[in-house]
């Protein structure tokens, strides 16, 4: 995705007058991804996908990778922030249009490798068999709530991505403004705490009370941007969200499983409100290595691939190879797969779908129907 705003946070026209990118972006998006790999390859504290351990394997490493998860976390912050910046202005479908070719074609990509692998490659140690209607079942990525298991895991955290979306289409509907897009979030904040008391289980799934505050932040941060500053109502629901991040802490940590320390988690997540505040200012736009767009180009089928794919030729070959260079051979692969998937797969997909999604008046002639 172009994530192009001015200092002020609003698109520049074409030409001389177009507004730098914020590349940090997709920097911190890649970042967050090798974090989420490292944690599934090393985080474990049994011997999978190694045939020993890793924290035999790797002491350091393994203590590192433990908070690896926190990658998600910082995901759905800056998930926030792009995308209230990318239906700003939009009509409700030229969002989701947006939404769907942004988030369909690799994932429709990475449903069908990770099948593939899981039917005819190497198969983990109590590892359940991917059928074909759960294969064709995840293909709609609803298969969540249609109580059908996930074909890799890491799918989970696109169940939670389209049910932001299904809320923050209430702004575009109504159009994008600050004052609407503030109230939007007080009131999210304020129904996140309430619906799991409410006993509705419909309203404590459209409103992800776990991680709406990570949305709601990311929002904010954009909302700051637009501004080019720091503003009293911003900070306050800024700080609303951080005080209902730490209460929601250690239920995210006991559901991660892993007993790592709450203080640490606590911290790490608000260097990422810190940073995600550096960027809102333009503090961070300088920073313009011509690698940042490939990285935001990979991390998402990086993280889609990684696991399903990845776990599967480690645990195969990491005796035969030793542990760090099927490591790193392992990680490297996986990031090479997710560009090819970039370039083969996504932009001549996506090229496809916008044309067929495109109003029949903006088609070229001979491609009316």
């Amino acid at each position: 995705m172009l994530l192009r705003v001015g200092r002020s946070g609003r698109r520049g026209a074409g030409g001389a007058g177009r507004a730098p990118r914020i590349a940090v972006l997709d920097g911190l998006r890649l970042l967050a991804a090798l974090s989420v790999v490292l944690f599934h390859y090393l985080a474990g504290s049994g011997t999978i996908p190694w045939q020993r351990t890793a924290v035999e394997l790797f002491p350091a490493l393994h203590r590192i990778a433990a908070f690896g998860w926190l990658g998600v976390v910082f995901f759905f912050m800056i998930s926030g922030f792009v995308i209230c910046m990318s239906g700003w202005g939009k009509s409700l479908q030229q969002f989701w249009q947006g939404r769907v070719l942004r988030l369909f074609p690799l994932y429709w990509a990475a449903v069908a490798l990770s099948s593939v692998a899981a039917r005819l490659g190497p198969q983990t140690p109590g590892e359940p068999r991917v059928t074909v209607g759960q294969m064709l079942t995840n293909l709609t990525m609803l298969h969540e709530p249609l109580g059908v298991s996930h074909v890799d895991t890491v799918y989970w955290t696109l169940w939670v991505e389209l049910r932001f979306y299904l809320v923050f289409s209430l702004v575009v509907l109504l159009g994008t403004s600050y004052r609407r897009v503030a109230n939007f979030c007080w009131v999210w904040a304020l129904g996140s705490v309430l619906a799991p008391a409410s006993g509705i289980p419909l309203l404590d799934q459209l409103l992800v009370p776990q991680w709406a505050p990570f949305f709601i932040a990311g929002i904010v941060f954009y909302l700051v941007r637009r501004a080019g500053r720091f503003e009293a109502e911003t900070l306050g629901l800024l700080a609303l969200s951080w005080l209902l991040m730490q209460h929601r802490l250690p239920a995210v940590m006991a559901w991660e499983g892993h007993g790592i320390n709450w203080k640490v988690c606590l911290a790490a997540i608000t260097v990422m409100y810190v940073v995600m505040g550096l960027v809102a200012l333009g503090k961070l736009d300088r920073i313009q290595w011509r690698w940042l767009p490939v990285a935001g180009a990979i991390s998402y089928p990086l993280y889609l691939v990684h696991q399903s794919l990845g776990v599967r030729v480690i645990w195969r070959w990491n005796e035969q190879w030793g542990a760090w260079p099927t490591l790193v051979g392992v990680t490297a692969a996986m990031v090479l797969l997710a560009w090819l998937l970039h370039r083969v797969v996504e932009r001549p997909l996506t090229r496809l779908l916008r044309r067929l999604m495109a109003p029949q008046a903006e088609r070229p002639h001979n491609e009316a129907v």
